[in-house]
C-alpha cells in the first residue's frame, strides 16, 4: 500500500533560526575584513532575497562573488569555520519552535507518516535545537549540510531525505502523496526537482511571494488545518 512522507527544511520551518545565520554571517566578515581587504556586509532584505536558501559555503561564495572578491577555498574555509562557530553562541537564544510546529508533528506521527529533515544548517546545530525543543525522536532521517555535495537549489538533499525514508518504509512510499515544508524559493526549487510537492510557509517572505513558488500556501503551520493536510497527504 503506498503511503506518504513529509519532509521539512529546519531553519524557518522549524527553528527561528534566519536572525541569528545573518549575524553569524556579518560577524564572520568582520572578523576578516583584512583578508578581504574590504568591509562586506549584507543587509537584512538581500539576506532574505538572496541568499537565506544557501548553505554556509554558498551562501559565503555568493556573498563573495556579489561584492567582487576572488573566493578562494581557504578563505571559504575560514569563513564557515567563523560562521559555524558564532552560531554554536548564537543559538542558546532559540527556546521554541516556530508557531504549528509541535502540533504539526503531533498529527503526523499520530497518522504514522514518515517524517525527515533537509537543511542547510549542520548537523549538530539541528539535533541541538531539536534536543532542546524535545522533537529529536520524531524523525526518521536528517539529512544536513555536510551529507552533500552541494546544497540547496540543488536537489540531492531531498532526494536523499526521500531516499532514505524510502528504505524504512520497505519501499512503499509515493512521492505523489508526499510534502516538502519549506520556507524558501531555493529550498522549494530544490525539492520540485526531487519530485515532491511543497507547502510553503511565508515565515520568511510575504505570503503572495511564497505562492508564486509554493504547491500550497500558508502564513506559518498554525493555520495548517488537520483535514487540508489529510488532502494533500492522501491520508
Amino acid at each position: 500500500m503506498a503511503r506518504s512522507c513529509v519532509i521539512f527544511d529546519f531553519d524557518g520551518v522549524i527553528a527561528d533560526t534566519e536572525a541569528q545565520h545573518l549575524i553569524a554571517y556579518n560577524e564572520a566578515l568582520l572578523r576578516l575584513t583584512d583578508k578581504l581587504a574590504a568591509r562586506v556586509r549584507i543587509d537584512p532584505t538581500s539576506y532574505y532575497q538572496r541568499y537565506i536558501a544557501f548553505g554556509n559555503r554558498e551562501g559565503f561564495a555568493c556573498i563573495l562573488r556579489d561584492a567582487g572578491i576572488n573566493a578562494s577555498e581557504p578563505l571559504l574555509n575560514e569563513l564557515c569555520a567563523l560562521k559555524d562557530h558564532i552560531m554554536d553562541t548564537e543559538l542558546s537564544q532559540i527556546s521554541a519552535p516556530l508557531a504549528g510546529v509541535t502540533s504539526t508533528l503531533a498529527l503526523l506521527t499520530g497518522w504514522h507518516v514518515s517524517l525527515a529533515i533537509c537543511s542547510g544548517a549542520r548537523r549538530v546545530e539541528i539535533l541541538r535545537i531539536l534536543a532542546a525543543f524535545h522533537l529529536q525522536d520524531l524523525f526518521q532521517a536528517i539529512v544536513a549540510i555536510e551529507d552533500v555535495r552541494h546544497g540547496k537549489p540543488d536537489p540531492a538533499g531531498y532526494r536523499r531525505a526521500f531516499d532514505t525514508l524510502q528504505l524504512h518504509s520497505n519501499g512503499e512510499l509515493d512521492k505523489a502523496r508526499s510534502l516538502v515544508i519549506e520556507d524558501t524559493a531555493g529550498g522549494a526549487a530544490a525539492a520540485h526537482d526531487a519530485g515532491l510537492r511543497v507547502l510553503g510557509v511565508a515565515t520568511s517572505s510575504p505570503l503572495e511571494k511564497v505562492k508564486t513558488w509554493a504547491d500550497f500556501a500558508l502564513p506559518d503551520l498554525s493555520h495548517l488545518q488537520p483535514g487540508q493536510l489529510r488532502l494533500w497527504l492522501q491520508l
